[in-house]
């Protein structure tokens, strides 16, 4: 009796074993991204230029030959309750201090009043904020940043959550590595970027398996993005954990018996 219940579990272990490599072979091939990138061709990166949205915070900062002249439009920031202006036209928000983009698309800036911000890029509302400062400073330089962009990455990652962006550089490999890498039921090949443009939500998935991936126009990512990382098949929800777990403790425990059964019969 014993011995043929030792031929089954010996049977069994190795139907387990070739199964378990089978599945672990195919796990790891989904898990390798950029698959062939080593033969792919040379591919030209898009980097969007940032669009300025209503809602936007902006950090603005002016320099030019006379300091004294210049030190009004860079004035400290103090006090003030949320979206609430200060003196030089500088907004306080509860995101930070900045130039808040208003539901006109405009800014206020000291002694220019309302410069419309909206629709425009970075470089180029700095190119008109030059223009207009001329009138008050000798050679004015300008630089506009965004001082609240940020990103959102939900799904099968290890640190899901709002992310604030270092920078406008920001890729879909940035945004996963933030979020502290894939979890082990992550699918790789349908990430889902949402995006707002114009007013209208859009969305791409992008299969970053492939060296492709770097030709999309999604790539890298915008202010208020939302990435989601999508769980594979194999992740099991929680009934089916339950089901694992009383499974388990079951084989645990005819183990056992067997075993008990054995040294006693000797």
């Amino acid at each position: 009796m014993l011995r043929k219940l030792y031929q089954g579990a010996g049977i069994v272990a190795a139907l387990f074993l070739l199964i378990a490599c089978g599945a672990s072979r195919k796990n790891h091939a989904e898990r390798i991204l950029l698959r062939g990138i080593d033969t792919a061709n040379e591919v030209s990166l898009k980097i969007p230029d940032p669009i300025i949205k209503k809602g936007d915070l902006l950090t603005i900062l002016v320099y030019s030959d006379n300091k004294e002249a210049t030190d009004p439009f860079n004035n400290p920031q103090n006090g003030g309750a949320a979206s609430a202006t200060i003196a030089n036209g500088t907004q306080v928000s509860s995101m930070g201090r900045g130039y808040f983009v208003d539901n006109n698309g405009e800014i206020q800036l000291h002694k220019i009043g309302s410069i419309k911000a909206e629709g425009r890029t970075s470089q180029e509302l700095s190119a008109s904020l030059k223009k207009e400062l001329s009138l008050y400073l000798m050679n004015p330089y300008v630089i506009v940043r965004f001082a609240n962009a940020r990103i959102t990455v939900l799904g099968e990652v290890t640190r899901p959550g709002v992310i604030e962006l270092p920078g406008v550089k920001v890729s879909v490999f940035d945004a996963i590595g933030f979020a502290g890498d894939f979890t082990n039921f992550s699918r790789r090949d349908n990430i889902l970027i949402v995006r707002e443009v114009e007013g209208k939500r859009i969305s791409k998935r992008l299969d970053l398996r492939s060296p492709d991936v770097y030709s999309s126009d999604f790539f890298y990512l915008a202010s208020n993005d939302l990435v989601y990382v999508e769980p594979t098949r194999r992740k099991p929800t929680g009934n089916e954990q339950v089901l694992l777990r009383n499974v388990t403790i079951g084989s645990s425990i005819v183990s056992v018996l067997v075993l008990i059964i054995s040294i006693i019969r000797r």
